[in-house]
């Protein structure tokens, strides 16, 4: 015996509201699944914090230690030293100037 066919326009017309589950996952299923994702996620946001962190310490040390060696070094230490500190600041200039554009 075959089953009747459906017709979708008669479905939508009758006013019911039905749900369409492509999936074979359970609920159980989902929830676990949801669960993970939103722990790795945030794993991942506290490794790039930390990464970020840690990068701006170390710029931040060596911007400090430019700025020292400048202010008391020989005029061939200022040289190179001029040159890091400038980096540092275009950089800095770059990195604010493109967080504005939205993509």
């Amino acid at each position: 015996m075959s089953e009747p066919e459906l017709n979708i326009t008669n479905l939508v017309r009758s006013g019911h509201k039905y749900e369409l589950n492509a999936s074979n996952e359970t609920a159980e299923d989902a929830e676990a699944r949801r669960v993970n994702e939103a722990a790795e996620a945030k794993f991942a946001r506290q490794i790039r914090g930390a990464v970020v962190v840690f990068a701006l310490l170390m710029v931040g040390v060596l911007f400090v230690g430019c700025l020292v060696m400048f202010a008391t070094g020989t005029p061939d230490d200022k040289k190179w030293t001029a040159g890091i500190v400038g980096s540092i600041a275009s950089g800095l200039a770059g990195y604010l100037v493109g967080q504005g554009k939205k993509p």
